[in-house]
């Protein structure tokens, strides 16, 4: 949700933009006198699908605020967390490899760029045993909690979730 409210402004500028270009673009001259004009268009090819599918937005690295504790990259969805933290795994566009999160300072963390792609991610809370993580979504409401230790559930997405506080 919050990856498509940034596409529609970012396309509403590029938009906005093409616009003034256009609007500022010198008339055609009128063809020289010894060619005829013509009322026939030239078509051009369909694009290939490899190509439509490849338009959009460009694909942005997701990010938390305040800094985590490290961040690291994983080719695959395994990955550890050490004890005293909530890891969260989240897939990052830009590399074509998950992105993870290591929190360890009790802080709630607003998340950008968390939404869509790879398999939705997932968390591990190694905090101490008890400690209970809230994920928040765009209105402020609670729609996870997780109390150490335990693990992101399978079908976990991090679409709905906003803020992370680890403690």
């Amino acid at each position: 949700m919050h990856l498509r409210r940034k596409a529609a402004g970012l396309l509403a500028g590029v938009v906005l933009v093409a616009g003034g270009l256009l609007a500022t673009a010198p008339a055609q001259a009128a063809p020289p006198p010894d060619r005829a004009s013509s009322d026939t268009a030239a078509t051009a090819p369909a694009a290939p699908a490899v190509a439509e599918a490849e338009v959009g937005v460009p694909a942005t690295a997701p990010t938390i605020s305040p800094a985590a504790e490290r961040v690291r990259y994983v080719t695959d969805g395994t990955y550890t967390c050490p004890t005293g933290r909530l890891c969260a795994r989240v897939w990052d566009p830009t590399q074509g490899k998950y992105k993870v999160f290591d929190l360890y300072y009790c802080n709630t963390y607003s998340l950008s760029y968390w939404g869509g792609g790879g398999d939705g991610g997932g968390f591990k809370n190694y905090q101490t045993n008890g400690t209970v993580a809230r994920f928040y979504n765009s209105s402020g409401g609670v729609v996870h909690s997780s109390t150490a230790p335990d693990i992101a559930p399978a079908t976990w997405s991090w679409d709905p979730v906003w803020k992370i506080k680890n403690c």
